[in-house]
């Protein structure tokens, strides 16, 4: 009978679920999982406003087809009720200052070109630009993993420039996508991280970049779906207790210690984010000193939440999102009566939310700043909103995401056990994603191999024994 072993993990986000998850899954490991915080999901979180009741969730979060390994955390954990997936893609975009919309969509073509149709109608962008941007699309479909690493130190902006991208695809195609999904501008972006995004994503398979948008505040997932699930497979989870220091025995790491008690483990498997494992790690033995100086060079970039709450309806029913051309802070709108499951509230009946990507600089503006900026904007669509508007609540995320900037690849470190009885997770590790729920999964499945020796298996892999992904028109998965 094969004994099992312990293993400790620290960080009760994304990435420690996954980790936890899977090494428990496998009959070969029992797990304690510790999170400093209240509940689940680091720093996917909610928060309740006391006057209308509402969860609202620190940023409009989407997840999209091509998201494999989160999408199989959350068929493992029987959420699937919890995501609608649109059946086609379509991103639209409007011009609040002409009133011109147009989408993007996938057709019958094969990728790359799926996407080619729609950009040709693209009413935002010049014959011109199109042009240049069809040359471009198959540049970066041809690029080889190890020219997209070398492109590390390049600017996005800058290579898109050389490679004759008009000033207005940047602002309205390349850099709006970048910003969305990178939460960077596309000039502090590394190349070869904002390459990856546009292969895997946008001109990947035809379905890849389907949205899935959240039928419930994410709390509510975390506290019912997925802590249940990690509650019946056997996984101890210690929340509200903080992990300060590692314990080294001259040899290896062989547990943690709270600001009272001593933990044992086999293994450590530290889910925190780049700041927090970097403290851990400061008086670590030699063999991480490198890696401690290259997180010591990782930064944060910040996210807004913006919450419109109205007492009558001001959109049409089949309003779904849009993005907003020229416009810096209210970037995009999503209408969460679309997503949810019933009705917002007896009392508000219109709910607008507004994810404010790369807000390092807007993190500064004051509440009536901000108010008067999306009153502005949304004035523009629907002039007569502010007479239905009953509250606006705003929620600002300093340490949202690590920075994908220039320079930032060679910084994130591997999942392998860096050091006898540790290895580390979180989206920063080298995992190829940007700072997205998908990153965060992949890295917890990344050390859950390591911990298996599952040498073969490749962080592109689907994780065995775990529902497969959804493809359009599964039954089990709702749609929009």
């Amino acid at each position: 009978m094969q004994l099992m072993r312990n293993a400790i993990v620290v960080g009760g986000g994304l990435a420690g679920i996954s980790a936890a998850l899977a090494l428990q899954d496998s009959g070969k490991w029992n797990i304690k999982l510790f999170e400093a915080g209240k509940t689940l999901g680091g720093r996917v979180s909610s928060i309740t406003d006391n006057e209308t009741g509402l969860k609202l969730d620190n940023c409009q979060h989407a997840c999209f087809r091509v998201y494999d390994h989160f999408l199989q955390l959350v068929g493992r954990c029987g959420a699937q009720s919890s995501i609608k997936f649109q059946q086609k893609t379509n991103v639209k975009f409007t011009n609040p200052n002409t009133g011109v919309s147009g989408s993007l969509y996938d057709s019958k073509l094969k990728p790359p070109n799926h996407l080619a149709k729609s950009i040709l109608k693209f009413p935002h962008l010049t014959f011109k630009d199109k042009l240049k941007m069809r040359k471009l699309v198959k540049k970066l479909s041809k690029m080889t993993e190890e020219e997209r690493i070398n492109l590390d130190d390049v600017s996005f902006e800058k290579w898109l420039k050389e490679n004759g991208q008009t000033q207005n695809s940047i602002d309205v195609f390349w850099g709006f996508f970048v910003l969305a999904a990178l939460n960077i501008s596309v000039k502090e972006a590394s190349t070869a991280q904002a390459a990856f995004l546009f292969r895997k994503g946008l001109f990947g398979n035809s379905d890849a970049f389907d949205v899935g948008a959240f039928a419930e505040d994410l709390s509510y997932i975390f506290e019912n779906q997925i802590s249940n699930t990690l509650i019946e497979s056997g996984i101890e989870i210690y929340n509200s207790t903080k992990i300060n220091s590692l314990i080294w025995n001259g040899e290896k790491y062989t547990g943690v210690k709270t600001s009272t008690e001593e933990f044992f483990a086999d293994l450590i498997i530290l889910a925190t984010p780049h700041n927090i494992t970097k403290k851990m790690l400061k008086d670590g033995p030699e063999s991480t000193k490198i890696i401690y100086e290259n997180l010591s060079k990782m930064n944060f970039n910040s996210l807004i939440g913006i919450h419109g709450l109205y007492n009558k309806k001001i959109t049409k029913d089949d309003f779904h999102f849009t993005a907003l051309i020229n416009e810096p802070i209210i970037q995009m709108i999503f209408n969460r009566n679309f997503e949810l499951n019933g009705e917002v509230s007896a009392n508000i009946k219109q709910w607008l939310s507004i994810p404010v990507s790369y807000a390092d600089h807007y993190i500064k503006y004051s509440k009536q700043d901000l108010e008067e900026e999306y009153k502005k904007v949304i004035g523009k669509i629907w002039p007569e909103h502010e007479k239905f508007l009953s509250k606006i609540v705003i929620v600002k995320t300093p340490n949202a995401t690590f920075s994908t900037k220039i320079g930032s690849t060679k910084l994130r470190p591997d999942a392998n056990e860096i050091i006898p009885g540790l290895i580390l997770s979180g989206d920063y590790i080298n995992n190829n994603w940007p700072s997205v729920m998908e990153g965060a999964v992949t890295s917890g499945l990344m050390a859950a191999a390591t911990a298996l020796n599952m040498d073969s298996w490749k962080n592109d892999d689907l994780w065995t024994n775990w529902p497969k992904p959804p493809r359009r028109g599964n039954q089990n998965w709702n749609k929009l």
